[in-house]
């Protein structure tokens, strides 16, 4: 389902792509340049925050181009999709850019729908992988039984499956990522049942960047911003606002039950329905 991609991804000094002027927009995929990015302005590099953890954006945005690396040298070809089974969290978002990265379609499951929906969206899209946090392994492992997904990364000590670490060893050759490997190939599935039957949707790079910019100007998001993305909320626009969040500096809540940073209060939420401002940028330079 695509080009192979050989021994690894590029990187180093030589790589592709490494005269171009530095971007304000992504390229290759919606986390392609973040990192050299954040890198150039480490006092507004934001954060993304789970129920249990928070992670600087740098090092959020490093491990995407280590584990797309990891993915590249296990054979992952260009538009091959991968599942990802996780709710709404760091680790869904991780996996998501990590698959766009290696110019895959990611496929997120959403834990609450019957497993026979999942099953099907795994076998109706082909999908050989899936990557699962650890509370959800053990499920994923139950779809493989069911569909035709030959392996698990899992983010946590899970028998039976590849723990996600294993994606961030360094090549043997030493590749690495390169993020215009993969230009446009990219994107992310989302799926549904109807009286017809299941019915996929791709929604590829050109319409996740679409969003990405879209979302970007019209809620003016900054660094100040404070952006919860809820359970339930659209796939594609939540994929598209935590990326463009994480590209201005600001803090990402992901979950529901996910609360923002002490003393700060939520300023862009993203729920069932169209993102909303809910409150201005906070003056707060320096809090991330």
């Amino acid at each position: 389902m695509g080009e192979r991609m050989g021994a690894g991804l590029s990187s180093g000094t030589d790589r592709p792509g490494r005269h171009l002027p530095r971007r304000d927009a992504p390229i290759g995929s919606l986390t392609g340049g973040l990192s050299e990015r954040l890198r150039l302005r480490p006092t507004r590099g934001g954060t993304i925050r789970g129920r249990d953890r928070r992670v600087d954006g740098l090092t959020f945005a490093a491990t995407i181009e280590q584990a797309a690396a990891g993915l590249s040298r296990r054979g992952m070809c260009l538009g091959d999709v991968v599942g990802v089974l996780a709710p709404v969290s760091p680790e869904r978002f991780l996996a998501t850019y990590t698959v766009m990265a290696v110019g895959g379609r990611a496929l997120p499951l959403c834990p609450s729908t019957p497993t026979e929906d999942q099953a099907a969206a795994l076998g109706a899209t082909d999908a050989r992988l899936v990557l699962a946090d650890a509370d959800h392994t053990e499920a994923a492992q139950e779809l493989a039984e069911r569909s035709r997904v030959r392996q698990i990364i899992s983010f946590g000590d899970s028998r039976g499956a590849t723990p996600f670490e294993e994606l961030l060893l360094p090549s043997p050759d030493g590749s690495g990522y390169n993020p215009s490997r993969g230009l446009f190939d990219n994107g992310v599935l989302g799926y549904e049942t109807t009286p017809e039957g299941l019915l996929t949707t791709l929604y590829p790079h050109n319409d996740l960047l679409a969003r990405f910019t879209d979302l970007r100007d019209h809620l003016g998001l900054a660094p100040e911003d404070v952006v919860a993305v809820e359970d339930g909320a659209d796939e594609p626009t939540g994929t598209a606002l935590v990326a463009s969040a994480l590209w201005m500096g600001a803090c990402v809540v992901a979950g529901s039950d996910c609360p923002p940073p002490e003393g700060r209060c939520v300023t862009v939420r993203c729920g069932r329905g169209a993102p909303v401002r809910v409150a201005p940028p906070e003056s707060s330079a320096g809090a991330f």
